[in-house]
């Protein structure tokens, strides 16, 4: 396995295979550095980089006009000391990390089933998602109701599709508040995945057979925030029995499975203290 840049010969990062733009076709791989050094003496290597080698790519470098090249570095401005009266004020304003790059790293982090994610795809989805949207599942698939091919994903706010081969010009958004329940199935090649809400069934066919229960684990913790987990949402439309023994009782692994998620939530500060109480008590009823 490459760990070092075949161009400059640096260590290589996770951010430089993370997408798998930055190949050869004789298996080396630039850092992105190199990468874009590369691509700005010739814009015809951001899409066919694998069709060159290394003595090509290092003939280009060589040859081309790269003088006007200057890589791009952060600074970091000092702060500002302003006397007032006998104490001394700093101004500082941290710089905010990349948007696209946050992005990639949540995606990367769930370890999905996907084909090379470019960044004309990742850029797509900033576009969509909303500033402090959070990608929490993602899985590649097919929208049964129209029969097009793209991605699920979802946030802590929805569920989404996204078409891949238009790069998002079709897209769905199903807020968590409006999803009543979700279903998923394996089956030999594939999984399914269900999401029902009023007046309307998406159905999804993911490529791997556990992608659909995976996204679905993933999912779950949003959904019980918004009391709606598998199917409760309807359950609480119901008239509620007068007998407090009519409650379903679950396996008591699923409910501290559910409360150890529900922790986190909380600890993360995505649940308040009284959020975390109510559904606690909800889930210890099913015991």
């Amino acid at each position: 396995m490459n760990t070092e840049c075949a161009l400059c010969g640096s260590p290589l990062t996770s951010m430089d295979t993370l997408l798998g733009e930055n190949k050869l076709s004789d298996g080396g791989i630039l850092c992105n550095k190199c990468f874009n050094k590369a691509t700005h003496i010739n814009k015809d290597l951001v899409y066919d980089l694998i069709r060159y080698n290394i003595a090509q790519v290092q003939e280009m470098v060589q040859n081309g006009s790269d003088e006007d090249y200057e890589p791009v570095e952060t600074k970091t401005e000092a702060p500002r000391i302003t006397p007032i009266s006998q104490s001394v004020q700093f101004n500082f304003i941290p710089e905010e990390p990349a948007r696209p790059d946050g992005v990639k790293d949540q995606i990367a982090a769930l370890n999905p089933v996907l084909n090379v994610l470019k960044d004309s795809e990742v850029n797509a989805l900033l576009n969509i998602l909303e500033a402090d949207e959070k990608v929490v599942a993602i899985a590649e698939g097919t929208f049964e109701y129209n029969e097009l091919k793209g991605m699920v994903l979802a946030t802590q706010k929805a569920i989404l599709f996204v078409d891949r081969n238009i790069l998002g010009e079709f897209k769905k958004k199903f807020p968590l508040t409006t999803i009543t329940s979700i279903q998923h199935d394996s089956h030999l090649m594939s999984s399914a995945l269900k999401v029902f809400t009023p007046g309307f069934i998406a159905e999804f066919t993911l490529k791997s057979r556990g992608a659909a229960k995976k996204f679905y684990e993933n999912v779950e913790p949003y959904l019980v925030r918004y009391g709606n987990d598998s199917g409760a949402y309807i359950k609480q439309q119901q008239k509620p029995e007068p007998q407090q023994e009519s409650v379903k009782k679950e396996d008591p692994e699923v409910i501290f499975n559910r409360l150890e998620k529900l922790g986190k939530l909380r600890d993360d500060g995505i649940l308040t203290e009284e959020e975390f109480a109510e559904q606690k008590k909800k889930l210890l009823a099913k015991l």
